[in-house]
């Protein structure tokens, strides 16, 4: 609504006050009003735009011009530099909830005009959420002048809750770079941010998992709290040969079936279709498939690492059945074949008899059989033979070594730590990291001293990241805007049970990451941050397999690099 009778009489007001003397134009009259001061463009910038010319209309073009038309310059209204600053509220609708003057012009009228003003100029335009506080209402602080100024002074003012309780909702909005953006300002506050920096996790790996660099990790993450797409894209996942292990694995820990998902692939008449069912089963231990697997396994013309996968996923049926498959399996004269069959018959702590069995191979020429045996000794004997396993300091092929590792992951004990260890320092790059990895997630704190060495600037990249938890500050420091290493530091901090740090690094380098990179960042968060496990509740999961992948047959698809399901044409990401 348009009010020129409440400015007229403003006007007739003043200019009685002062009626002997004559109008005259201002200097600042015949100025162009003063370039808003806007922030970059965007939402913001955008908006204040449009509110001034809103305001404009009534403050410059009709109150000010009239003000330099029909008062005399010494009228109280002409006084060259008189300003008020008001300080305003507008709803998410456009309605003028407030307007308070909070620096007053010295006159009245001056200060009672720009209040009459605000209100004319309901309704305002809807402020989009970007401009709006957490109250969901727009804060202004505005300065009106008679100046060149005018009214070319505003600025958007914002009221924020407490990070803990502004996060859920901006996340519920959609809006994740201000819910960063507060997790920054909390820190620099010097506040906690792990559970609302895990909450703000979830929600970053959840639209990843739309995305092509979508990865079995994520979708396992979120799996667990019982997210539908999660699930489904699981489902998806056990038919892609690179991911059907580590999502059938996912599936089993959710005690979601996995052979309805695979069973039709035994009957395909292609063979290549077999091994991602077989790989998907591994741990899986479900009866229905064990037709399928026993005659893969027995297929004499499948491609061997197909057969050694039939053969994991056998050891893990408690069934007469498979128990005489792999029996006859053993005895094949494929290495491959041989050694998954051979170490899926043997149970965790079978004793010293299969013990002995499993070390007659340790110094077989075959690496596939010397890797079982290696697995084996481990499976078998626990803590009491690893002192029979100085052979794999004597290996040239990682391959026995991996699948050591693979067991003594399972053990979790002193003993095993301590030979963990020492494989840190193996040649074979693969073999370090892994033992390397294992250590890092049983916490074995303790033993993270023997990666000092790798903290030289001529170790390979994947080495040097890792060791960078035995680093000082100063060398972190100096690694954190650093393009490769810089996101070892973040893990680094993960690791050394520093999650503030690491959202630290997050908040001011992480932002400048690649969206796969981002989204992976988001997923170690919630698999190492302590508050993960206290601000989530995950499903009970099933009880780990005690039978491992093929020791030497195939390499396991790397959780943190895989793709999605769809497209299928996505190339995977490097592994680390």
């Amino acid at each position: 609504m348009n009010r020129p009778i409440v400015f007229l009489s403003a006007l007739a007001l003043c200019a009685g006050l002062c009626p002997a003397a004559v109008a005259a134009t201002l200097p600042a009259d015949k100025l162009p009003e003063l370039p808003l001061a806007l922030p970059p463009p965007g939402p913001e910038a955008a908006y204040l735009t449009k509110l001034h010319a809103h305001i404009h209309r009534r403050w410059s073009d009709n109150f000010l011009r009239l003000v330099g038309e029909k008062l005399e310059l010494n009228n109280p209204l002409n006084v060259p530099d008189r300003m008020a600053e008001v300080d305003i509220v507008i709803s998410g609708d456009g309605q003028l909830l407030s307007s308070t003057v909070s620096r007053s012009s010295g006159f009245p009228g001056f200060d009672d005009a720009i209040i009459e003003i605000l209100r004319d100029a309901v309704p305002y335009p809807k402020p989009p959420a970007e401009v709006r506080s957490d109250d969901d209402n727009l804060r202004l602080h505005w300065i009106f002048a008679r100046d060149q100024r005018r009214c070319s002074g505003v600025r958007v003012t914002r009221s924020y809750d407490p990070v803990e309780l502004a996060l859920p909702k901006l996340l519920h909005q959609g809006r994740r770079d201000e819910a960063l953006n507060r997790v920054a300002l909390a820190r620099g506050n010097g506040v906690h941010v792990a559970p609302q920096l895990t909450l703000l996790a979830l929600d970053w790996i959840k639209a990843a998992l739309h995305q092509p660099y979508a990865t079995v990790a994520m979708a396992r993450i979120l799996g667990a709290h019982g997210d539908a797409d999660a699930i489904a894209w699981l489902k998806l996942a056990v038919l892609r040969p690179d991911l059907a292990a580590d999502a059938g694995a996912a599936l089993t820990a959710l005690q979601i079936p996995v052979c309805p998902l695979v069973k039709n692939a035994f009957d395909s008449q292609n063979w290549a279709d077999h091994q991602p069912a077989a790989l998907a089963l591994a741990t899986a231990g479900e009866t229905g498939c064990l037709p399928g697997l026993t005659k893969l396994l027995g297929n004499a013309k499948a491609h061997p690492e197909s057969r050694a996968a039939a053969a994991v996923a056998l050891g893990n049926i408690d069934d007469p059945a498979a128990k005489k498959a792999l029996a006859e399996a053993a005895k094949d004269g494929n290495p491959v074949v041989h050694g998954a069959a051979m170490l899926a018959q043997i149970r965790p702590g079978a004793g010293r008899r299969a013990v002995i069995a499993m070390e007659v191979y340790l110094r077989d020429p075959a690496p596939d059989l010397r890797a079982a045996a290696a697995a084996g000794v481990v499976r078998a004997g626990g803590d009491t033979n690893l002192a029979d396993l100085y052979v794999l300091f004597k290996e040239s092929d990682a391959r026995p070594a991996l699948a050591a590792l693979r067991e003594l992951e399972r053990l979790n004990t002193e003993e095993s730590t301590k030979l963990v260890s020492r494989l840190v320092h193996r040649p074979q790059l693969e073999v370090a990291k892994l033992a390397t990895d294992i250590l890092f997630r049983r916490g074995a704190r303790e033993s993270y001293g023997v990666l000092k060495p790798y903290l030289d600037s001529n170790t390979a990249v994947p080495m040097r990241g890792r060791a960078l938890v035995v680093a000082d500050e100063a060398m972190l420091r100096s690694a954190s805007a650093d393009p490769t290493l810089g996101i070892w530091v973040y893990r680094a901090r993960l690791v050394r049970g520093e999650p503030d740090l690491a959202a630290d690094w997050f908040v001011v380098y992480g932002i400048k990451l690649p969206p796969a990179a981002q989204a992976d960042a988001m997923t170690e968060w919630i698999v190492h941050a302590p508050a993960a496990a206290a601000a989530l509740a995950p499903v009970k999961a099933a009880p780990a397999a005690a039978v491992t992948a093929p020791p030497a047959a195939v390499t396991a698809a790397p959780a943190a690099g895989a793709t999605a399901p769809v497209p299928p044409t996505a190339a995977p990401q490097a592994a680390h």
